[in-house]
């Protein structure tokens, strides 16, 4: 008799644990790892999927069967222990039993369950299912009688503030890098950065008249820093005809085609609103495969241009290349009488610069 009451109690003990680690499993395993596991295809991943989607069946079906467990085992193995201790020291007994099953079917299974959650949810998740299907019966009659008092159900998926916070923990606990996390917290942003806060301002942006030829072209006409050059009909700038580059303008020169205008060697522009945001202008960037759009106000005039390289800074912060760096030396060495230098002295100090980036700023005042 001993030895069946010990083994009954180790049953007891062992099957509450198994459904309390499972619960635990269920609960603690994020959702991201279950869409992972059914990407890679893993045995159980589609039932866990199904668990998770639909929460309120499986733990009732958990809660019956840890109760039952707990309450039938209890009473069976009670009387059987009566039985063979006499009523005398039934109740030390009891409060023996009492503290084996929180030790040992409540905390140790509860903390297994949320330290090894995936690996266990996995292997849990087919027999959860087929158990949900085999309580159904009983479920649906707690389903009714709890009805009244279960609220909506809260949604499964993380919010965009949830995800900065788990990149900016995922950073502290060093799990993904720094630059990680700051790339996830800028991408957020992109919706609220319009194309009116990253644009160089008209002010700051020079073009070529459409009807110049580039026989008329001066030497500063086409070394700017930047490799697109916008073209205005009537030297207006709110009359914006196209873009040329750089390259085609100086290829035709060097092959003596100096009758072309400058309007012949034009390409067709693209234009957005100053309120278009940075994630909209990422697609229309790679829509239309362009690098510099035009910025126009409310009333069609032009406002300046936002490039390709604007979004992407607004992603992994600013960009410097060789011409940054070559623009500030050029700025940080004072003329003699403590004045700024001029250009073409700097120019000739520092050698030719090639047209690599993607709008013209207009020439300082002299």
């Amino acid at each position: 008799m001993w030895l069946f009451l010990t083994v009954a109690v180790a049953v007891l003990i062992l099957t509450s644990g198994l459904v309390t680690m499972v619960e635990a499993a269920i609960f603690s395993v994020p959702m991201s790892k279950v869409h992972l596991a059914v990407d890679q295809k893993r045995h159980g991943a589609r039932r866990l999927l199904q668990i998770k989607e639909h929460l309120q069946r499986p733990v009732a079906a958990m809660v019956i069967l840890n109760n039952g467990i707990n309450i039938l085992g209890s009473i069976y193995i009670g009387q059987t222990a009566a039985g063979v201790f006499g009523s005398r020291i039934l109740g030390v007994f009891s409060a023996v039993l009492t503290l084996l099953i929180i030790v040992f079917a409540e905390i140790i299974p509860k903390t297994l369950g949320e330290r090894r959650a995936y690996p266990v949810a996995l292997a849990a998740a087919p027999w959860l299912h087929f158990t949900t299907k085999l309580l159904l019966p009983l479920i649906w009659v707690i389903e009714r009688l709890t009805a009244r008092f279960a609220g909506p159900g809260s949604s499964h998926f993380a919010s965009e503030d949830e995800i900065r916070l788990l990149a900016s923990l995922g950073h502290h606990a060093g799990t993904i890098s720094r630059q990680e996390s700051e790339l996830i917290r800028r991408a957020f942003l992109l919706n609220d950065v319009t194309a009116k806060d990253m644009m160089t301002h008209r002010l700051q942006v020079s073009y070529l008249p459409l009807e110049k030829s580039l026989s008329e072209l001066k030497p500063q006409d086409v070394e700017p820093l930047h490799s697109r050059i916008l073209v205005a009909a009537e030297g207006d700038l709110d009359k914006i005809e196209g873009v040329a580059y750089q390259k085609d303008i100086l290829i035709a020169m060097a092959q003596g085609k100096t009758h072309l205008r400058v309007g012949d060697l034009k390409h067709p522009v693209h234009f957005v609103y100053e309120a278009s945001p940075a994630h909209r202008l990422l697609r229309e960037f790679q829509r239309t495969h362009q690098h510099l759009f035009v910025v126009v106000d409310e009333y069609g005039g032009t406002s300046g241009v936002v490039t390709l390289e604007d979004v992407i800074e607004e992603l992994v912060g600013e960009i410097e290349d060789e011409m940054d760096a070559r623009e500030k030396a050029r700025a940080s060495v004072p003329s003699p009488e403590g004045k700024p230098p001029d250009a073409s002295l700097q120019q000739a100090a520092l050698g030719p610069r090639p047209g690599d980036r993607e709008a013209w700023p207009a020439a300082p005042p002299r």
